[in-house]
């Protein structure tokens, strides 16, 4: 073999190596330097110019638009509240009170990171179109089939999937301990 093949060789093995090990570590997810807020993660580090190449990477290749965390804060769940993954086979109730943030939203998105193709062209809810109790709270059913009454996020039968939670302008106390503010259960109620 020509020393010229050899060369090639490696440099291409190199450059398929060095690709896929990025591909690799930016296909983790959103989890570099993260916070975590029971099944909810995120960094406050997103949309500034002290994010890190690795979670710069992640960002794109999720194809968040990230505005820095005076702005907005982004947490991701791809597990419920007892750490078992999300599965659009089943029915989960997601809940909470109003969030400390001047308006926020909640995105369903497929294991890829796109949203979920739905018949009901349904895909998110916000602190606009939720309404609250008796006690203050809000409360969104996520399944493959609409619940009778109350507001649905549908999921799709034998699709893993996982949500985004915005956070648009959060207020002072939330920004005081983001790790310990009161975000949105994720309670698996049957499959």
């Amino acid at each position: 073999m020509k020393s010229w093949h050899r060369y090639a060789i490696t440099l291409m093995g190199g450059l398929a190596v060095g690709l896929g090990a990025a591909w690799a570590i930016t296909g983790r997810g959103l989890s570099h330097g993260q916070i975590a807020n029971g099944p909810w993660t995120t960094s406050l580090d997103y949309g500034t110019k002290a994010t890190d190449p690795v979670t710069r990477a992640m960002v794109a290749r999720a194809g968040l638009l990230a505005l820095p965390a005076k702005e907005t804060v982004y947490w991701s769940a791809k597990s419920d509240a007892a750490g078992a993954p999300l599965d659009g086979n089943c029915r989960y109730s997601l809940s909470g009170k109003p969030l400390d943030a001047r308006w926020w939203s909640v995105t369903l998105y497929d294991a890829a990171g796109y949203l979920v193709a739905n018949d009901a062209k349904i895909w998110s809810v916000n602190g606009a179109n939720v309404a609250l109790d008796g006690k203050g709270e809000w409360r969104v059913t996520i399944s493959p089939g609409k619940p009778a009454e109350g507001a649905w996020l549908p999921g799709t039968k034998g699709q893993p999937f996982h949500l985004t939670l915005r956070m648009y302008n959060p207020g002072d106390g939330f920004r005081a301990d983001p790790a310990n503010a009161v975000l949105p259960k994720i309670v698996q109620e049957g499959c």
